[in-house]
This record gives C-alpha cells, sequence and structure tokens, in this order.
C-alpha cells in the first residue's frame, strides 16, 4: 500500500500543495510578528515545494550529478510520459556505470517499467534479475492494459 501511495501522482502534488500552504502560512506569520527568520524560512520552504510541483506537474526530473557535471539543464533532463513512466531510459543505465545510483526494484512502479530499462541497458548492472530468469523484479505489480 505505501508503495502505491507514493506512486500516485495525485497524492504527490496533495503533499507539495500541503507543504505549500503551510510555507505560506510561516512567511505570512513571520511577517506578521516581524520574525525574519521564519518569513525566510516560509520562503524558501515555499519555493522548493513549488518548483517540485511544477516538475511534477509536467513530468521533469533532472539528473542532478549530470546537471553538476556538464551545468546544463537540458543535458540532465529526464523526462517520462503522462502516465510517469520514464521516456529516457539511457540515462538510468549511465547513472548505474558510473556509480552515481544503485538503482532497484522499488525504483520502478511496475514490473514492465523495470523489464524495460533492464533491456534498455543490454545488461543487468542493476542486479535486477537475482534469479537470472530473464525476468526482472517479478514481485512488482503489472501494468494496467488500455
Amino acid at each position: 500500500m505505501k508503495k502505491n501511495i507514493r506512486g500516485n501522482k495525485n497524492v504527490r502534488l496533495i503533499v507539495l500543495l500541503i507543504l505549500i500552504a503551510i510555507a505560506a502560512g510561516m512567511w505570512w506569520y513571520g511577517d506578521k510578528t516581524d520574525n525574519k527568520i521564519l518569513k525566510t524560512g516560509g520562503a524558501v520552504v515555499g519555493g522548493v515545494a513549488g518548483l517540485a510541483t511544477g516538475l511534477e506537474m509536467t513530468n521533469h526530473d533532472y539528473d542532478l550529478k549530470k546537471l553538476w557535471e556538464t551545468g546544463s539543464l537540458k543535458e540532465s533532463l529526464m523526462k517520462r510520459d503522462e502516465n510517469g513512466n520514464l521516456v529516457n531510459i539511457g540515462m538510468i543505465c549511465d547513472a548505474e556505470e558510473k556509480g552515481f545510483y544503485n538503482y532497484n526494484c522499488d525504483d520502478f512502479e511496475t514490473q514492465e517499467e523495470a523489464q524495460q530499462v533492464y533491456e534498455a541497458c543490454d545488461t543487468d548492472v542493476m542486479g535486477l534479475d537475482r534469479d537470472h530468469d530473464g525476468i526482472v523484479c517479478e514481485h512488482l505489480p503489472h501494468a494496467k492494459k488500455a
């Protein structure tokens, strides 16, 4: 159930909107009481939550290591389709091979998504296929048929 909640885009958006509301309250109360620390904290939290909300709504994410290395937002962009599936899987293969991020089955929402990444990377550097039968993350739910 926890995975279903975390994987639900609407739940993530609601949490982000709640954080924005809390940040607005912090800013307002800090302004009212002349508490600059509270006001600044509200502005920072609100800004970060606002940015995260924008990324979530547009199905974008950024590989922060690639951003740091290249300084290019365009090169570090990781896109998801309308269903939340990763579009540019090659970046996952690169991140794993360079030791930046160790992907595991919990990073995928469905078995099909994990299988797609496994096949695109052309090697099991991630250890997703523990029983070596060619089918990865067998415990994950299957994608719903359209």
